[in-house]
């Protein structure tokens, strides 16, 4: 893998930063907290996601997205790879806007299927959990001196299990686990089948003595049917005599009950009859005594005038117009005859304030007397001719009114009369009902006499019915529970075959599997542990020959040698005397890790398929180091001949020997990258 260029967005100390990488050694420098890891973890973060790390130690504080697009070249071949982070609520998660590009084209997908994309164009042969780191790339690519310290100081086994995925063999160890716990489940297994099947000879004891059971239970059920046969036939002779005779009491009942419903229809139509006449009277009477006097009555009331009662009510309208009209002008008339007799006493005319003859008015006065005299007859005239024409349409109403009720009393009348005449229809067809029920009832009282002693014959009869049913509900049941009994048997005969036939085969499955369990226990598992051990061995003498090579470049102490112990523990011996690695010096610890680093880079690429070595991250690995050790790691990056390599250092003796070196620099908590001029 060739790393081609990086995009950062709102990750970690960056705002927005592109970085192009070319061929050679490259050195990001800067001062501790600059941002220089987060290139690196914003590389991992591209490839694999965020692992076991939280989305919030990537995002830059404040913002709510970020994102990290990655360009890389494998095997010729370029690609795009791009993944984003977003904050919900107080935790933030990565963004479903990932994707691939390819010369193919475009693929957006999901985080965990992003990974797994890039895990096959890698040829990475690991499991894709989205929430672990690539082992292979951790160990073969990238890996940081403190957790390769961490590597270094841990104990044995912890140190082992953790290099046995980094190697790729612990399959061989998950094998052994799992074969041991499958020996462990087959032989449980074994011990349960056997269990089962111990009862084996008594369930087939126990089917002997169900089919004899079976067999005397069938004796029993032929005798108890022939019985029953013989019940049959008796109760169904009984039977037909009792129909017969039931037939009869049918009859007997029948007549029995129309006797008293007959007769009560024959009370029923006589009081329909006698309720029918007496209506008869009572219309007849209403109609001599009520309704034909006042008829006679009404009809002799004569009309008053031959006018309408709307024309009368215009005529008195207009009398009462005019009569307004009269009084309007005895009111004038009046009103002139106060003026004049103003003029009159005080000789001035009230309108030009000359005087005034008072003979002239006196005259006028008495004018306008005669005048309102006549008026005064008028109006009283015209009010004698309204009060006329008021009692005229008083009279009008009234004998409207008794035409109405006229009309109201003949319609009454006559329908009287129809009540009456159908009343009397009703009467007779009363009578000629009555007189068929009569008939009837005289039927009835015949036949009861004619079948008297019908329900005692059948009283005994159906006593012997009951007994023979009783017989035969006994036999029956006799019956039911021999068929139940030699079902229930045959149930418990195939059950228990059932069992047998299972308990037979958990029998033979157990004796299959003891074969299995010796195979594993004897063979399998010893095989995989001398396997495992011939590898470890292999990979443990090839990593120690890489181990010494880089530690003696790294470390020019004649009387200071290292090796790797079975372990794969770093043992360091001073003039031939074992010594703590706890207790070197800071260089001297930092010459360890980086040696242990570079074999365990070597054996990581040379086992992993796929994986060749073409790319190398150094993440601050000369911690410590003296200014001879620093001139070594030259020797150590030119041996390698790696295509690409990354160092990542605050230490500005690396920049003689870097291809190209990049500045990293923080200024109010924005880092940003320089590319420093090559000289």
């Amino acid at each position: 893998m060739i790393i081609k260029s990086l995009e950062l967005e709102n990750i970690r100390s960056y705002e927005k930063a592109r970085i192009d990488f070319p061929l050679g050694t490259m050195l990001f420098e800067g001062d501790v907290g600059s941002g220089k890891s987060t290139i690196l973890l914003a590389i991992e973060f591209a490839l694999f996601g965020l692992g076991n790390q939280k989305g919030a130690s990537l995002l830059r504080v404040g913002a709510k997205e970020g994102s990290v697009t990655l360009k890389f070249e494998v095997d010729g071949q370029e690609y795009e790879v791009h993944r984003s982070l977003i904050r919900r609520g107080r935790g933030v998660q990565q963004g479903d806007d990932g994707y691939v590009k390819t010369s193919q084209g475009v693929k957006n997908l999901s985080p965990s299927e992003l990974k797994q994309e890039i895990l096959d164009i890698l040829k990475f042969n690991e499991p894709p959990n989205p929430k672990a780191q690539s082992v292979i790339y951790r160990y073969a690519i990238y890996t940081p001196q403190e957790e390769m310290k961490a590597i270094l100081w841990a104990r044995p086994d912890q140190r082992l299990q953790t290099l046995r995925k980094a190697f790729r063999i612990e399959d061989y160890r998950i094998a052994t686990d799992n074969a041991t716990n499958l020996a462990k489940a087959i032989n449980k297994k074994i011990n349960f089948l056997r269990g089962q099947a111990s009862d084996l000879e008594e369930k087939k004891k126990s089917i002997e003595e169900k089919e004899n059971a079976v067999k005397e239970n069938q004796k029993l059920l032929e005798k108890y049917r022939q019985e029953e046969k013989e019940l049959k036939e008796k109760l169904e002779n009984v039977k037909k005599e009792l129909s017969e005779l039931q037939e009869d009491e049918k009859k007997l009942n029948a007549a029995k009950t129309k006797v008293p419903l007959l007769t009560k229809q024959i009370e029923e139509k006589n009081k329909q009859i006698e309720s029918l006449n007496s209506q008869i009277d009572e219309l007849n009477q209403e109609i001599a005594s009520e309704l034909q006097p006042e008829i006679e009555k009404l009809s002799k009331i004569e009309k008053p005038t031959d006018k309408t009662v709307e024309a009368l009510k215009h005529d008195l309208n207009e009398l009462k117009e005019k009569l307004k009209k009269l009084r309007e002008l005895e009111t004038t008339i009046d009103a002139k005859i106060k003026d004049y007799q103003s003029i009159e006493e005080n000789g001035v005319c009230p309108t030009c304030d000359r005087p005034a003859d008072p003979q002239e008015f006196q005259t006028k006065i008495n004018e306008k007397m005669e005048e309102k005299e006549k008026a005064s007859q008028l109006v009283h005239k015209c009010e004698e001719e309204i009060k006329q024409q008021e009692e005229l349409l008083e009279k009008i109403n009234e004998y409207n009114k008794a035409q109405e009720k006229l009309k109201t009393l003949q319609t009454l009348l006559e329908k009287n009369r129809e009540r009456a005449e159908k009343a009397g229809k009703d009467v007779e067809e009363l009578v000629k009902s009555r007189n068929i029920l009569q008939k009837q009832l005289d039927a009835a009282i015949a036949e009861c006499k004619k079948l008297e002693g019908v329900s005692e014959r059948i009283d005994g009869l159906n006593k012997t019915f009951d007994e023979i049913q009783k017989q035969l509900k006994h036999f029956v049941v006799k019956i039911t529970q021999a068929e139940t009994n030699i079902r229930n048997l045959e149930e418990n005969i195939n059950s228990l075959r059932e069992e047998i036939r299972k308990k037979e085969e958990q029998k033979k499955l157990s004796e299959k599997l003891n074969e299995y369990h010796i195979w594993i226990k004897d063979y399998f598992i010893p095989t995989l542990d001398s396997i495992e051990k011939h590898v470890m061995v292999t990979i443990n003498q090839e990593f120690n020959t890489h181990f010494q090579k880089w530690f003696s470049l790294l470390v020019e102490d004649p009387g200071k040698s290292a090796r790797i112990d079975e372990d794969f523990t770093p043992i360091i011996e001073q003039d031939g005397y074992e010594q703590p690695v706890e207790f070197l010096s800071g260089g001297e610890k930092t010459s360890v890790a980086l040696a242990y680093r570079l074999a365990l880079n070597s054996i990581v690429q040379k086992v992993s398929v796929g994986m060749k070595s073409n790319m190398l991250i150094l993440d601050e690995p000369t911690d410590g180091f003296s200014k001879e050790q620093l001139y070594k790691v030259r020797e150590i990056l030119n041996e390698l001949q790696c295509p690409q390599i990354v160092i990542v250092s605050h230490e500005r003796e690396l920049e003689s020997f870097a291809d190209h070196i990049f500045k990293v620099e923080k200024s109010q908590g924005v880092s940003n990258i320089e590319i420093a001029p090559e000289t």
